[in-house]
């Protein structure tokens, strides 16, 4: 069974607006895990590019996500926003090499390898780079409790390499 990432509490940034976009990615890379996941690949149809379809939209989702978050860093006037910006622009990268390597191989099933790289994929630029703008944020709106909150949550760290090559 493939194991789900599901929401914590101690991830929430303190911005609503991005909490609620974080737990909607969560939910939608949860829902591919299952059902694309090699125990539920027999009661599938031979619909050889449903995986890659459903990852795609999740793409399409965080791009979505990025754009809104890039949008109240401007409206706030974060410093930082360019690497930001340069950030979401290497993981889009990534993530179209990703599917486009995994187009190519075929992949039909999302074994706990992909599923992995995906997971870290999504969670380390939410509890990395995401955190550090939400204590910024938390700074200029006068939010000092989530400012603490973010202080004491541990930094993410992958526990996997992003490679495509593992995940056929």
């Amino acid at each position: 069974m493939p194991k789900l990432l599901i929401w914590r509490p101690e991830w929430s940034l303190g911005i609503d607006v991005l909490d609620k976009d974080h737990r909607a990615l969560i939910d939608q890379l949860a829902d591919i895990c299952i059902r694309f996941c090699p125990e539920a690949s027999h009661a599938r149809s031979g619909d050889a590019n449903a995986l890659i379809d459903a990852l795609a939209a999740l793409g399409a989702s965080m791009r979505a996500h990025f754009q809104r978050e890039e949008a109240l860093m401007r409206s706030f006037g974060y410093d930082a926003i360019g690497n930001h910006q340069s950030e979401h622009a290497l993981l889009m990268a990534e993530f179209t090499a990703m599917l486009r390597d995994w187009r190519a191989a075929g992949l039909h099933v999302l074994d706990e390898t992909s599923q992995g790289i995906v997971r870290d994929w999504l969670i380390a630029h939410i509890l990395g780079a995401d955190r550090t703008f939400a204590q910024a944020y938390c700074r200029l709106s006068g939010h000092y409790d989530a400012t603490e909150q973010q202080r004491n949550l541990p930094i993410y760290h992958s526990s996997k390499q992003l490679s495509t090559k593992n995940a056929r």
